[in-house]
């Protein structure tokens, strides 16, 4: 579970609404939500800033929505944590239960795990080592060839002019959001990135139609040049490569299956 401080702050402004629905603050329900904070590493002062951000500087929509944004897993640890907040005083009024299924409902959030699923939850596998890779770029020629291109920065100044000089561009843009890109980023299960393409800032006539580009596109209009395939933070919209050889090779079958297959490699 990856989360920003403002998530956090989201997380405990509405878990405090939730430990005050009774009217009152107890113990057991301060005992849950720090036991659930410790996980994340806050030091004393990081700490107190999540909670004077989430109590004072952040409204209840905003709370619901940060949440409401959280990936699967991210979602079920917050279930668990609201159904253990107002559970812990043992004493579970109607105000707390209608305010508990009225935040779930708005945030999208699972069942809780009862304590016997929790522990049956199985330890993630840890990273195999050979699978990681330098980050890795698809460049997708206008001729349909399609190459993989490395490299180590992760600072866009100079990333940027690297990615560039792969595509005979000064400078690039980014295309996202469109339909087909977004349904590859669902296929994909990018954990809070999603898949965009870089093309040349400025065409000339030399520049063969993309057609791999053209088709993600879509609304008609006509990609010239080649491609840089890439993923992008959905906080931050910071560019990275693919880190590891299955999600590159991933990447590869899904883009070609959405252009019917007309790229090829060398």
């Amino acid at each position: 579970m990856r989360v920003t401080l403002e998530t956090l702050a989201a997380i405990y402004r509405l878990a405090q609404h939730l430990s005050n629905a009774d009217g009152k603050l107890q113990n057991e329900e301060i005992n849950t939500m720090v036991e659930f904070f410790k996980d994340f590493g806050l030091d004393m002062d990081t700490f107190k800033q999540m909670v004077e951000y989430g109590e004072n500087n952040m409204g209840d929509r905003e709370a619901v929505s940060l949440v409401a944004q959280l990936d699967a897993e991210g979602k079920q640890k917050v279930a668990n944590l609201f159904a253990k907040v107002v559970c812990s005083d043992q004493e579970l009024t109607e105000d707390e239960k209608a305010l508990y299924f009225q935040i779930s409902d708005y945030c999208g959030l699972p069942d809780p795990e009862t304590e016997d699923e929790e522990e049956e939850e199985e330890e993630p596998q840890p990273a195999d080592e050979e699978d990681e890779i330098v980050p890795a770029f698809l460049v997708a020629c206008s001729n349909g060839i399609a190459s993989v291109r490395q490299c180590e920065h992760e600072d866009w100044n100079r990333l940027g002019p690297e990615v560039a000089s792969w595509i005979h561009a000064r400078t690039v843009e980014v295309v996202r959001f469109t339909p087909r890109l977004n349904a590859i980023t669902e296929q994909l299960n990018l954990n809070n990135r999603h898949l965009v393409f870089m093309l040349p800032r400025s065409t000339d006539a030399t520049m063969g139609d993309n057609m791999t580009g053209t088709i993600l596109y879509g609304s008609g209009y006509e990609i010239m040049g080649d491609i840089v395939f890439a993923l992008e933070t959905d906080k931050g919209y910071e560019i990275e490569g693919f880190r590891t050889k299955s999600l590159l090779n991933e990447v590869f079958q899904y883009v070609n299956a959405a252009v019917d297959g007309l790229l090829r490699t060398e």
